[in-house]
Order: structure tokens, then sequence, then C-alpha cells
């Protein structure tokens, strides 16, 4: 075990990425945003950078299991939206997911290009430098959470959360150069 050393450490840490400096970039369909996506990247207060997993497809041979390499998968995306006065943020959502499928009539738009769009969360540095952008691809919203109301939130801003479903991410500067 190599000894201790907090010079090597510090020059190997670079710095290090803290998690409140990022901003997070929605995009909407067309028709619905008024707004909204210029407004976003100050009012999303809570995001995450994508997770991602390859679970084991397992092959039995002669009584044991032989794991091999299965299909990658993505877990949802959920953000924390800070709820202004003008309701700019959730409006957009809700006539998101109004077109997706409406609440009176139950139709919606069939090709999912008129209702998916492209998100992007950032991770910044001290200073506001890119340090990595997540490009999120062909994404909608899933689910909108309630707005909890209550007599005694005297010193609260309401938030809300919105999770999201779409097909794949890429680390954005990792694809411009692909």
């Amino acid at each position: 075990m190599p000894a201790f050393n907090i010079n090597q450490f510090r020059s190997t840490l670079q710095g290090g990425a803290r998690p409140n400096q990022f901003e997070v970039t929605l995009t909407f369909p067309a028709g619905i945003e008024n707004g909204a996506g210029a407004v976003a990247p100050f009012l999303v207060t809570a995001a995450s950078l994508p997770g991602q997993t390859i679970p084991p497809a397992t092959v039995l041979y002669r009584g044991r299991e032989v794991h091999l390499a299965g299909d990658r998968t993505f877990v949802p995306w959920t953000t924390t939206i800070v709820n202004d006065s003008t309701f700019i943020v959730r409006a957009a959502l809700e006539r998101w997911m109004n077109i997706i499928e409406d609440m009176g009539t139950k139709v919606g738009r069939i090709e999912p290009r008129n209702y998916l769009a492209t998100l992007y969360v950032t991770q910044l540095d001290k200073n506001g430098t890119d340090l990595r952008t997540y490009q999120f691809i062909d994404a909608y919203p899933t689910d909108i959470s309630e707005v909890g109301l209550s007599f005694g939130a005297n010193n609260d801003i309401s938030t809300f959360t919105c999770t999201w479903q779409y097909q794949h991410f890429y680390p954005y500067r990792d694809w411009e150069t692909d």
C-alpha cells in the first residue's frame, strides 16, 4: 500500500468538481415553451449526472453460471424545479404532457418527433466554465410531482420534481468528436 502523500493527492485531484455548480438546459417541443427554456437554467435547482447499468446476461453451463455483458439500461432522470409565481416551467411541462396525451380527449401526438426533445446537464467549475455536458436524447417528462401547500411553510418557495425518460445520453463533447 502506498504511503499517504498530501502533495500527490492535491496534484491528482485537479481541483475537484463541486455538486452545486451545474446548469440544466430544457428544450421543449414546438409551440409549448412560452419562455420556459430561457428561465429553466435558473429555476432547476437540483439534478444529477446520468447513471447507467450493464446488467449481466447469465448463461448456464454444466451447473455453473457464466456472466456476459447484457444490454445497457438508463435510469430515469429527475430534476427539482423552483415553482415561481408565473408557473412558467410547470405550465410548459403540463402542456408538454398534455400534447402526449390530452387529459380531456385522451388523444395526443402520434409521431415521437413531435413530443421528444433533447435536454442537457452541465457540470461547471467555480468560475462557471463547462467541465462536462451530458445530452439526453429523445427525452420527455413522465412524472411531474405534486406541489405541497401548507400554512406553516412561511419562509419557503415551492418546488416540484420532474422525472424524465430518455433513449440514451452522450457525454456531449465526446459525442461531438466521434
